[in-house]
């Protein structure tokens, strides 16, 4: 077998097998994390933003080159989780603009296209980091553009390009003293690496089939749901749907549509081609009639949520939306979306001021069209997104370039950043000068976080075994031991200083409320002059999430 040129069809064939291999090995990718703890998700975030990649793909009905190409960033774009994923859809993005305008791919511009991918996600990182999956995509990219001349067969050039992506893949930690240090190669670059592979392997003709656990999931969970009809919901009807359309004023289509129900959500427009509509409503056909009107449809889903009280095919944050329909929101000059991953904090930051919560952390990091709709979902002309966790800020960071809102992202990387950003947020300033001093003021705290090692590994000098406590401050693990006080201890005793005055322990879902007072009450012995605060945060995995200030 031998392809000279990839057309469409093939394209989409191997972006199918590149999902599907991808799904398969996720847990291989996720094991990879530099940090040993049970948190390691570029797998699972490379997964889900590619499946939305390939969901776009599926609804192409001209198979050009770039028109599957362009489906595809188009889908992950709005669907990009965790910096892996954002990274992954600015290569697929600059892969589309590669094939711009081409009904197939020779070598060549195979090679070009490829070059253009890597290209762009370099430009949308602001400090690119060598030894990263940003490495693996330059050097494959530049072998294809040093070497297509050699090639006649697009399968052969192909099995090339993968076996120069496992080489600088296998030279990461090379490059990086970190992954050297915890053993693995990078993790991103890995999930590229099997991206490639099953694309190749779909090509050859081999059928790749994955089991997908959200369609699972959703099964479950509707089994669950389903039941006796609930009469007291005033719009019954979810309606959703994409319109394939170049039409861009949004304003004037929600003004259409908001006469129909409530829970309204369009997005979308800014040249992507592709409006989103979401609507709870008693008149479907009309909503679905007012979107032929601009282009085709797709993904359109009609669900009854008089048999569905809680509407299982959205997230919570969308199901609460439907508890408060009656409720008329005017539109403010300021609202706050803040990341949350637990129920304890989920409350803590609603009593300082965040408008929406978008449930989400390690392990489930929210993607940009979460944070899209969390922007829509409240009243302010300004939304300030707190993400709280550093693998989450490119995804909210994509979803301002994208919303009609003006969104301002505070980089928080922890829990307590988040929280002391919130807290120094003031309605009277403009959104600039909002930016900067909650910026400022994650600068007054310290974060530590303590949680157990997923596997065996030596950093900073520590030989840690699977199932050990371990106390971790920004990139560093600063101590571990056997026991969870003893370790929570001897973290702060590293970390504070004769500056700090105040020291807040959260306290995680496995950690009772007589332990936590234990611990709160023999820190207070020892640190006589600080005041020791105890919240129950309620969050998975880390036992502690400690503040200093």
């Amino acid at each position: 077998m031998k392809i000279e040129n990839l057309n469409g069809e093939l394209m989409s064939r191997a972006i199918n097998g590149a999902v599907n291999y991808l799904i398969i090995n996720k847990e291989e990718v996720n094991s990879l994390n530099v940090f040993p703890v049970p948190d390691g998700d570029t797998g699972t975030n490379m997964s889900l933003t590619s499946k939305s990649a390939l969901k776009q793909v599926q609804s192409v009905e001209d198979l050009t080159a770039y028109n599957v190409s362009k489906a595809a960033a188009r889908g992950s774009l709005m669907g990009a989780r965790g910096n892996s994923g954002v990274i992954l859809s600015q290569f697929l993005r600059g892969f589309s603009e590669g094939c711009e305008g081409k009904e197939t791919l020779d070598i060549q511009e195979l090679a070009q296209a490829l070059k253009k991918a890597s290209e762009t996600t370099y430009n949308a990182v602001m400090k690119p980091t060598e030894g990263t999956i940003l490495t693996v995509g330059r050097e494959l990219s530049d072998f294809a553009i040093k070497n297509y001349r050699k090639y006649d067969d697009i399968l052969e050039f192909l099995k090339d390009i993968i076996e120069a992506a496992n080489v600088s893949l296998s030279k990461t930690p090379e490059k990086l003293q970190v992954l050297k240090e915890a053993g693995v190669v990078d993790a991103g670059g890995k999930g590229l690496c099997v991206l490639m592979e099953g694309a190749y392997k779909a090509l050859l003709g081999e059928e790749i089939v994955s089991e997908d656990d959200d369609v699972l999931n959703k099964k479950k969970q509707k089994e669950v749901h389903l039941g006796k009809a609930d009469e007291n919901i005033e719009f019954g009807y979810c309606t959703e749907f994409i319109i394939n359309t170049e039409y861009e004023d949004l304003e004037a289509f929600k003004s259409k549509l908001s006469p129909l129900g409530d829970c309204l959500l369009v997005v979308g427009g800014s040249g992507t081609g592709l409006i989103k509509v979401h609507v709870h409503t008693n008149n479907p056909g009309k909503a679905l009639q007012y979107g032929i009107e601009l282009g085709d449809l797709q993904d359109i889903k009609i669900d009854n949520m008089r048999f569905q009280h809680e509407e299982v095919l959205f997230s919570k944050e969308e199901v609460a939306s439907t508890k408060k329909e009656t409720e008329v929101v005017e539109e403010k000059e300021y609202s706050i979306v803040s990341v949350s991953m637990g129920s304890g904090l989920s409350e803590l930051f609603e009593s300082i001021g965040v408008d929406k919560i978008v449930e989400g952390g390690q392990t489930m990091n929210p993607s940009t069209e979460d944070f899209v709709n969390a922007a829509n979902d409240v009243a302010g002309r300004n939304v300030i997104i707190v993400p709280n966790n550093s693998n989450i800020i490119l995804a909210a960071e994509q979803a301002a370039k994208i919303s009609e809102k003006n969104i301002i992202v505070i980089p928080s990387k922890t829990i307590p950043q988040g929280i002391s950003a919130i807290l120094s947020f003031r309605e009277d300033l403009s959104p600039e000068e909002n930016n900067e001093i909650m910026t400022n003021a994650m600068s007054d705290v310290i974060s530590a976080q303590v949680t157990y090692a997923v596997r065996d590994t030596n950093m900073n000098g520590k030989d840690i075994k699977v199932g050990d406590i371990i106390g971790l401050s920004g990139k560093n693990i600063v101590a571990s031991g056997k026991e969870i006080e003893a370790v929570t201890k001897d973290l702060i005793s590293e970390l504070i200083d004769d500056e700090h005055s105040i020291i807040t322990l959260y306290a995680g879902a496995d950690i009772t409320e007589e332990k936590a007072e234990e611990l709160r009450d023999k820190l207070e012995e020892i640190y006589e002059e600080c005041e020791v605060e105890l919240v129950r945060g309620e969050q998975p995995i880390y036992y502690y999430l400690i503040s200093l200030e």
